[in-house]
């Protein structure tokens, strides 16, 4: 992944996906009109997860103790992060959590970047989830998988 910053904001960043075929057929094919259901990550090489990790009720201590420790196990997963940030309440003033976008297939991996994060180890996460991913579109990926 390459980004361009102008001024703190991501300008424009390109995904390569190994084994990634720009045709991508089968794409919105339900499992009722396929041949044969597979699991996304092994129909498109490009997908990873997404966690969503909402504060509990001592995120914002817990935040406070961990960011110095956070952001240097974040530069040592990089390679393995495609985007990840905070998120904010709707009136963009509090962190009520933190999205993470990886470029894993393996739930097993996806856990264990999170579970070693200082910010999960802190307790500032009250509520995790785990999905897995399919980019399919937009700036992020450089266009579009199909």
């Amino acid at each position: 992944m390459a980004a361009v910053l102008r001024r703190g904001i991501v300008a424009e960043v390109r995904l390569s996906f190994e084994g990634y075929s720009p045709t991508c057929e089968g794409l919105g094919e339900s499992p009722k009109m396929s041949k044969q259901a597979v699991p996304v990550h092994e129909k498109y090489p490009g997908t990873g997860f997404v966690i969503l990790c909402l504060d509990g009720p001592n995120g914002e201590q817990a935040r406070a103790v961990a960011t110095a420790d956070h952001l240097k196990y974040i530069e040592t997963v990089m390679h393995e992060v495609n985007v990840a940030g905070p998120l904010y309440d709707p009136a963009g003033m509090r962190v009520i959590g933190s999205l993470y976008i990886l470029a894993t297939t393996n739930e097993a991996r996806a856990h264990e970047l999170i579970e070693n994060d200082p910010y999960y180890q802190a307790g500032a996460f009250g509520e995790i989830r785990y999905q897995p991913f399919l980019p399919a579109a937009g700036r992020y990926i450089g266009g579009k998988i199909w």
